[in-house]
């Protein structure tokens, strides 16, 4: 029978003298090393918030199964079996695999029904029936076991697993959202932990968790024990780091500035200095420092490059670039950088987006300016915006709009019957400007003078409804309570049938009148007596309702008089062509 003094040796891993004594032993070896990658592991565990596992330690765990595996199977008559055993419940339950480490666990039981491991397997039992949802009465159970425990030895075993105890009632209330009695538990763990390592672990748990909960002053009062006596460099880096973040978060500038002008001067803080110099470009943000703030942005980017630091302060520059200075070219360079530098950046997914959109906005202007010489012969010029004494010198600056717009003609109706497609897709672009601009990068005013050149300068297309209903959306927005009710009465009037309209109805509980319908059933009537006065109405309908839902039917009825009853095949074969032409993914085209 190995003595307790024997067992505390090997489970709190071997000094060097004694691997040396063991080191012939194969199977001490193998178990030794499963001990080891368990350590390293459990080290990241420990002193995180995150719910999943990085790869590297996910890695270290499946090294560890894998040598108890080797341990249990090739040596089964080995010294260690287990405390292999154990260490595998372990590591299986890290893994996510609560099944087989409550399998482990009762192997333990089965087998060493004496061994001084068990009081530990049996709280990792009932943390496995807690994960895996069989362990109803879990808190209460963890309650027992540490009632169970008795005073501390001089190893300090009792401690840690008391420390365990209070840690695992901690995660209970977590998963229940009972905040409070979860801190508390923590801060029993920290106090039973048996060791400078543990106890700093724990208050760094402590500190995670309260972060987390935006408890940020038990969060900054457990960075600051951590800072202060945490045996590993990174967990005072990240605590340091944190504190800075407390500080900015709570408003306590003074004190974030004299943080990070403290670090910045420590050599051994130089891993941090990128996301330190980040912090102060924050901090100069809040502070309404706006050119300090973009100076430094710049600074990271030259003095830190290819860091996470360098990713966020090139998407601070091209979101400054496009919101503020609406310079899209700068603003997509910018974006463009942020996954070159760090591909794993949080930012990385909507920068691209980002360079997409401002790629999308500038072939529209580049379309825009092409349609515009196509249908109105002249050449673009820089719009201007007319200042009034309402809009002063902030407005000017919002509504700036980056594009070039020709006015239209005075005979633009007359070019309107040789032009519709042109016109369509000029309405298409603009639209995709306006929304562009207004919606995804807030520049209201220039949007809103897209939305405006569809309904006031452009015949009826397709997207008239659509940038009425926008355009009335953004003044109403804007407090313009006049405009934007003509426009909905505009839009409700010419364009009753179009879900935008039924939009506005819904909101002013409108009752609808389907008045292109209602015409419809008056030519269909006038087709057998006077079919010159069918066409003449069907063609009425198609000029005030000109993106009604039944122009394809309207135009197949037209096609159909001129060649069934008129037996004028030239007209009809026009009409024929204009269905197929603007109309070809309906039925009336097929037919």
């Amino acid at each position: 029978m190995k003595t307790y003094r024997e067992r505390f040796l090997r489970t709190h891993h071997l000094a060097v003298p004694l691997i040396a004594l063991f080191s012939g032993c194969a199977y001490f070896n193998t178990f030794y090393n499963a001990t080891q990658f368990f350590r390293q592991a459990e080290q990241d565990i420990v002193t995180t918030t995150e719910t999943e596992l990085t790869d590297n330690t996910t890695e270290l765990l499946n090294k560890t199964v894998a040598r108890c595996n080797i341990v249990l199977s090739e040596y089964p008559e080995s010294k260690f079996r287990d405390d292999a055993l154990l260490l595998l419940a372990k590591a299986q339950y890290h893994l996510g695999e609560y099944s087989q480490s409550a399998a482990s666990v009762r192997v333990l039981f089965a087998e060493f029904p004496e061994s001084p491991l068990l009081t530990e397997a049996n709280l990792w039992s009932i943390k496995c029936g807690w994960k895996s949802g069989t362990g109803e009465t879990a808190r209460e159970e963890t309650e027992q076991f540490l009632n169970s425990l008795g005073e501390d030895d001089r190893w300090g075993r009792i401690a840690k697993l008391r420390s365990m105890g209070h840690y695992t009632i901690a995660e209970i209330y977590e998963s229940e959202g009972n905040v409070d009695s979860s801190l508390s538990h923590l801060e029993r763990s920290a106090s039973a932990a048996p060791n400078r390592r543990e106890k700093m672990n724990a208050y760094f748990r402590i500190a995670e968790k309260a972060n987390k909960e935006k408890r940020l002053p038990v969060a900054l009062d457990n960075y600051r024990k951590v800072v202060s006596s945490h045996p590993d460099p990174k967990r005072v880096e990240s605590a340091h780091l944190e504190i800075v973040r407390i500080y900015r978060e709570m408003e306590m500038w003074e004190e974030a500035s004299r943080e990070i002008e403290e670090l910045t001067t420590i050599q051994k803080f130089v891993g941090i200095r990128a996301d330190l110099n980040l912090e102060l470009a924050m901090l100069y943000e809040l502070q309404g420092r706006q050119d300090d703030a973009l100076k430094r942005y710049t600074v990271i980017t030259e003095e830190f490059p290819k860091t996470r630091a360098s990713a966020e302060s090139y998407f601070k520059l091209g979101t400054s670039a496009l919101q503020e200075e609406q310079e899209y070219t700068d603003a997509r360079k910018y974006f463009d950088n942020v996954d070159k530098e760090f591909r794993k950046s949080t930012y990385a997914p909507s920068a691209k987006v980002r360079v997409q959109e401002i790629d999308d906005l500038l072939k529209d202007m580049k379309a825009i300016e092409k349609l515009d010489e196509q249908l109105f012969g002249i050449e673009p010029k820089e719009a201007k915006v007319e200042e009034s004494e309402e809009t002063g010198e902030e407005a000017e600056k919002q509504s700036r709009p980056r594009r070039k717009i020709a006015r239209p003609p005075e005979n633009v109706e007359e070019t309107t019957v040789d032009s519709s497609a042109l016109f369509q897709k000029l309405a298409d672009h603009l639209y995709s400007a306006g929304e562009l601009e207004a919606f995804r990068f807030g520049h209201v005013s220039a949007g809103a003078a897209y939305f405006d050149r569809i309904v006031n300068q452009l015949p009826a297309t397709k997207r008239t409804p659509q940038a009425i209903y926008s355009l009335s959306y953004l003044l109403d927005a804007d407090g313009e309570t006049d405009q934007t009710e003509a426009l909905r009465t505009r839009l409700v009037e010419l364009y009753p049938e179009s879900e935008y309209a039924s939009e506005i109805r819904q909101q002013t509980r409108q009752e609808a009148v389907n008045v292109p319908a209602e015409m419809m059933v008056i030519s269909e009537s006038l087709i057998e007596e006077n079919p010159d006065s069918a066409i003449a109405q069907y063609e009425k309908i198609l000029t005030d309702y000109p993106t009604t839902q039944y122009a394809p039917a309207v135009l197949l009825s037209i096609a159909h008089i001129y060649d069934r009853r008129l037996n004028s095949l030239s007209q009809a074969r026009t009409v024929y062509e204009r269905i197929k032409s603007d109309y070809g993914d309906t039925d009336q085209a097929d037919r």
